[in-house]
């Protein structure tokens, strides 16, 4: 079997609920690259493991659900959607991070912007000066002390140098600015845990759950906690809150991820390169949703309309894929896969002269290949030129004489 058949079926075992096949399946195609196929491949085998985490806990079968939540965090630990799963991939992976040197001059040109200051407090802590990190976080808490991030950010900071006490108190003042937290609560839990409060800390990840149920990570500790309280009979059980689907994306993580495609827009094509399944829908609607924020920054980005147009058309929304391309060409009068996009769309839609009017415009522009000539003699052949099909069927074969698609279009014509 193909890695690109095995790819559908695994994901085809996963739209149907068959979470076992789908991890069987989809195991042997994850790869720590950022190929398109490994990448879908590790998100829809975390959300396998966890889905199939959450019926055997239901079952009591805990150290099964445990072993499939851990599987699962160590593919997603985040969990959320898609674009959250990209944005942890690509713009997190170090892809946007600058200098030190850098960070801080930007900072200094304003410093009220919490976002930057925590930037620099990461890269300073990741460089081995955690002394500085706590510094420049302490700073922005001084000018912004009801900013949740800095409260959560500086807790974390204290907690890896085992200052509970003191990240404790920065995680309940995030809590207090942003009540939907839910990564201020899971680090309660831990401190809790660490310092021997077990009951506080299962409810803090209760409380994490619910707010973050998709979050694999949360959903292994609330397991390895859970199952000794249920066991033990002190809880009846635990209420596992598991939507149908992960929610939409944030507009943050939209934001993040349409920076990266708005820089590498070629990033596109690999995902449209993979074969359909039935996780189409979500992919393609999300990689839809970030170009058209990428667009709202760069209209001007010939690439973008196309690579828009080209997930539309996946999608199966040919008006739009048809509006982007041609904006497409509109930018770059040129540009050359835009023009025979075009064409393509406009044959599925019945339009063969404005198909054949685009190619035209592409064999101009250079676009003198086999294919090209056998799509227009297609287009020929549909608006009932049989003599100007021929024409380009020809061509075509002269390009490439063992181009079988060209033999037998032009085998198929009238004498």
């Amino acid at each position: 079997m193909s890695k690109r058949e095995q790819y559908r079926l695994g994901m085809s075992a996963y739209n149907a609920g068959r979470y076992e096949k789908a991890i069987e399946l989809l195991t042997p195609l994850v790869t720590m690259n950022s190929s398109p196929q490994g990448l879908l491949s590790r998100f829809y085998l975390g959300q396998a493991h966890y889905h199939l985490g959450v019926r055997l806990f239901e079952t009591q079968k805990y150290q099964d659900a445990t072993n499939h939540f851990q599987n699962a965090a160590g593919v997603n630990s985040n969990g959320g959607g898609i674009a959250r799963f990209l944005v942890n991939c690509y713009v997190a992976d170090g892809r946007y991070d600058m200098a030190v040197r850098e960070l801080e001059s930007m900072l200094g040109q304003d410093p009220g912007n919490a976002g930057l200051r925590i930037r620099l407090a990461l890269a300073q802590y990741k460089q081995g000066s955690p002394l500085a990190a706590l510094s420049t976080i302490r700073e922005g808490i001084a000018r912004q002390p009801d900013h949740a991030e800095l409260q959560y950010q500086l807790g974390i900071m204290l907690a890896g140098e085992d200052e509970f006490a003191e990240a404790e108190r920065c995680f309940e003042m995030t809590i207090a600015c942003e009540p939907t937290h839910a990564g201020a609560y899971e680090r309660l839990a831990q401190i809790c845990a660490v310092t021997g409060r077990s009951d506080r800390a299962l409810e803090y990840l209760e409380q994490a759950h619910a707010l973050d149920p998709w979050n694999a990570r949360i959903a292994f500790q609330l397991s390895v906690l859970g199952q000794g309280e249920v066991i033990g009979g002190r809880r009846e059980r635990i209420a596992w809150r598991l939507p149908t689907a992960p929610g939409a994306a944030e507009p943050g993580e939209i934001d993040r991820l349409s920076e990266l495609l708005a820089s590498e827009p070629d990033f596109v094509s690999a995902f449209l390169a993979l074969p359909e399944s039935e996780v189409d829908e979500e992919v393609f609607s999300t990689l839809a949703a970030t170009l058209e924020r990428a667009l709202e920054n760069h209209p001007e980005y010939a690439d973008l309309h196309f690579h828009c147009g080209a997930v539309y058309r996946r999608l199966g929304r040919r008006v739009d894929a048809i509006e982007h391309t041609e904006q497409a060409v509109e930018i770059n009068p040129g540009y050359v896969n835009a023009l025979i996009q075009l064409a393509e769309l406009y044959s599925q839609t019945d339009q063969w002269a404005m198909g054949i009017e685009r190619l035209e415009q592409a064999i101009e522009k250079g676009a003198d290949y086999p294919d090209v000539h056998c799509l227009i003699g297609r287009l020929y052949q549909t608006g009932g030129q049989t003599g100007r099909a021929r024409l380009a069927f020809e061509r075509a074969l002269s390009l490439n004489q063992n181009y079988r698609t060209a033999k037998e279009a032009l085998a198929s014509l009238p004498a």
